[in-house]
């Protein structure tokens, strides 16, 4: 089928606009036609980015914009378009089957002549009521008004908390949010979130979750590269607490189970982390546990950073909360049944 990139047709009045939850309600597949730096700041959870314009062209139409007015700036996005117009619909070729909803900053022109582009080309297309935009000011106002009653688990680094968490409903996981286990090695084998992608995945859990108090990780504000949500953290210390702990050697055990060091790159990252404890435990420490790693004896490796680091910075503090609860991790399911107990005694 012949395209016709007339503005008349290509920015003509589209199907829709439709809202989010609609489209996701009714399956459709959600793309994001904004550039790739555009995306990786941010999107919508589940949008695959399929860029109207790269960095490059979207900075010359903006150049444009500014200094030339609407009509250059629309001029120049044509004739970036006509010029890959082929490769541009390959890109959607997969979703030829699905209902596609677009979407891109602002919900302009960018997802509306994508969107006629794939109408006249045989999709059902939708373009998103306000695009971007307007998503991340729900998701705004979704953590703005977030301050449940909640569950604190506590515990000293190994004694299984995120394990128990695991196991727990309602349950709000802001490691697994974040992509980073909170600590200077959590980042190991992971993907960290940027703040917008925490936030819209914290935004997604939060519509799930039902009757309150929920369980959460004691946490500090920062986790990883990103930061929760000011009110969330409020929650957190208006909370009830409860107290998590087991022998030294099952929490040894636990971390070397979720730290494993399977390849030299691994071991290069974590003796450049034990490296940056200098200064808090001294080089002669520091020179035995990177010899210890080298040599492959994690578990004594371990046991220095709790005994000599971890309980030392984080015992303290603990020690000065009151607990509603104080009960032993070493059977990690014992442990959250019997929290969902203790829970079910709150309501």
């Amino acid at each position: 089928m012949e395209k016709d990139l007339s503005r008349s047709a290509i920015l003509g009045k589209s199907s829709g606009p439709i809202q989010l939850d609609e489209a996701v309600a009714n399956g459709h597949q959600i793309i994001d036609v904004r550039s790739a730096g555009e995306a990786l700041a941010g999107t919508i959870p589940g949008a695959i980015n399929v860029p109207l314009f790269d960095e490059d062209e979207r900075s010359v139409i903006g150049t444009i914009y500014r200094h030339g007015g609407h009509e250059q700036a629309v001029d120049k996005g044509f004739e970036y378009v006509d010029k890959k117009l082929n490769e541009l619909l390959a890109a959607f070729q997969p979703f030829k089957k699905k209902t596609i909803t677009v979407f891109c900053a602002r919900g302009g022109m960018r997802s509306l002549s994508v969107v006629n582009l794939l109408v006249q080309s045989g999709y059902k297309a939708f373009q998103l009521e306000g695009g971007y935009k307007e998503y991340r000011q729900n998701i705004l106002a979704c953590l703005q008004d977030f301050q449940p009653k909640l569950i604190v688990i506590h515990g000293l680094t190994g004694t299984g908390k995120t394990r128990i968490l695991q196991k727990l409903e309602p349950a709000i996981d802001l490691e697994d949010l974040a992509g980073h286990r909170s600590s200077l090695f959590g980042g190991l084998d992971q993907e960290p979130s940027n703040q917008r992608t925490f936030e819209s995945r914290l935004a997604q859990v939060i519509v799930s979750l039902e009757e309150e108090p929920y369980f959460i990780e004691g946490e500090s504000r920062k986790i990883g590269r990103v930061f929760m949500p000011k009110p969330l953290a409020m929650a957190m210390q208006e909370a009830v607490l409860v107290n998590v702990h087991c022998s030294l050697e099952t929490r040894i055990r636990r971390i070397v189970e979720d730290y494993p060091v399977p390849t030299e790159e691994m071991q290069n990252q974590i003796e450049s982390i034990l490296k940056s404890f200098k200064r808090k435990m001294g080089e002669s420490q520091v020179e035995k546990m990177c010899l210890l790693l080298k040599n492959g004896n994690v578990h004594e490796l371990v046991q220095i950073l709790l005994v000599d680091y971890y309980d030392k910075r984080y015992g303290k503090s603990m020690s000065s909360y009151r607990y509603a609860l104080e009960l032993s991790s070493e059977n990690i399911d014992e442990a959250a049944a019997t929290l969902t107990e203790f829970r079910r005694t709150l309501l």
